[in-house]
């Protein structure tokens, strides 16, 4: 790269994260509508730039149907040997309400279930519930293709955590127990560092067929503490269960084997991507599988709508952190990890927004789960909206 597109590039990187996380934090009072909304409004610039001025050869043989939805992980490998590609994704997820296998959970079912960890006056049942939990996860890859059928990838994420929760006396009447009072925990930190790399296996002119292979280093904190409110009606400070820590500490093979087919403005996918812990600390996350096909229909050439389904299957928590004992569901390992089948709605865009040969990417998809299968009780999950930006450089 010449140090004009350093320059670009540096741009990008900052301001394409700024935009994302202002996207991100106004999304409380987004409705489904929204995106098609944003459709209309893509495709009045896409006529606009039909009279653009000449001199953009690349970006005119550029579709949107070049790319998967925005939440497929390495889905293809660049084509030209020497290219650069820089990837900006801003992901929130909320989670609300409780489940034990496919079976919605009340609180006054939870704080009935035994205590796990219960010493000396702890509760001997449950006392704390979690009620609402918000995800955000900027991620940031930067992909170089050595060669047309090798791609390289290296990628990190950012990840910050919020959790409210209800807090309940260790005893009470026989006709239930009263509220204590409600707190937040939270956390934040860099969660996870990858290097991978993605190899062409076949290439024909309406199908391909790649893979992908990798190492991902968990790297962010598996012992943060916070302040509860305890059944006692104190404020106290403990380490946070599980599912607030930003890291585990875990070495992790990544792999993956996507297949595209295209057929008439019309693009078809399939992946399947796992992770495997090869290295593990005190503790660890659950070993993950899972499974997507999409569809994708050209409007225009910039312009593509897609329909995604997607499976997920991960393994409970590996081991255990003796410091982790609040009377919480979160503080048992076997309560992690399950099964959900998420439907995912996208859009991809190409814009004119920098310099450059190659024209900006834009893709944004709403995902919902369809249905759950969680082991022992956990926080359900709800909606997620993810927004990505894309751009290439020779």
């Amino acid at each position: 790269m010449n140090m004009r597109h350093k320059v670009t590039l540096t741009c990008l990187l900052l301001m394409g994260m700024a935009c994302a996380w202002m996207m991100c934090s106004s999304m409380d009072d987004l409705h489904g509508h929204c995106l098609f909304c944003c459709t209309d409004v893509l495709l009045a610039q896409e006529r606009a730039h039909d009279h653009a001025p000449v001199g953009m050869d690349m970006t005119m043989q550029e579709r949107a149907l070049d790319r998967a939805p925005v939440g497929v992980m390495g889905d293809r490998v660049m084509k030209m040997k020497g290219m650069f590609m820089v990837s900006i994704q801003q992901m929130r997820h909320w989670m609300a309400g409780n489940r034990d296998g496919t079976d919605d959970l009340s609180d006054a079912q939870i704080i009935k279930l035994p205590n796990p960890y219960q010493v000396g006056n702890s509760p001997t049942s449950l006392s704390v519930v979690p009620q609402h939990m918000v995800m955000d996860m900027t991620m940031l890859d930067l992909m170089y293709a050595p060669s047309s059928r090798i791609t390289l990838m290296g990628a990190g994420m950012l990840m910050s955590k919020s959790m409210d929760l209800t807090t309940y006396p260790g005893m009470g009447p026989m006709t239930g127990r009263p509220q204590l009072g409600s707190f937040t925990t939270s956390s934040l930190g860099l969660t996870s560092i990858s290097l991978s790399g993605l190899f062409s296996l076949y290439e024909g002119d309406t199908a391909r067929v790649h893979a992908q292979v990798g190492v991902q280093r968990s790297v962010g904190a598996n012992n943060s503490t916070g302040e509860m409110l305890t059944p006692m009606n104190m404020r106290q400070a403990m380490v946070l269960p599980y599912g607030m820590q930003i890291g585990d500490g875990s070495t992790s093979v990544i792999s993956a084997l996507t297949y595209v087919a295209n057929n008439d403005g019309w693009v078809y996918g399939g992946q399947m991507r796992s992770r495997n812990a090869i290295a593990k600390g005190e503790w660890n996350f659950g070993d993950k599988l899972s499974f997507t096909g999409w569809g994708q229909k050209e409007l225009v050439r910039k312009t593509a709508l897609s329909l995604r389904i997607t499976h997920h299957r991960q393994g409970a928590i590996d081991g255990r952190n003796s410091s982790i004992i609040a009377p919480v569901q979160t503080a048992n390992p076997s309560n992690y990890g399950g099964s959900a089948t998420e439907l995912g709605v996208g859009l991809n865009q190409l814009l004119y927004i920098f310099p450059g040969d190659y024209a900006d990417r834009i893709g944004m998809e709403v995902t919902y789960p369809i249905h759950q299968n969680l082991n022992g009780p956990q926080m359900k999950s709800s909606v997620s909206i993810q927004f990505g930006y894309q751009k290439s450089f020779d």
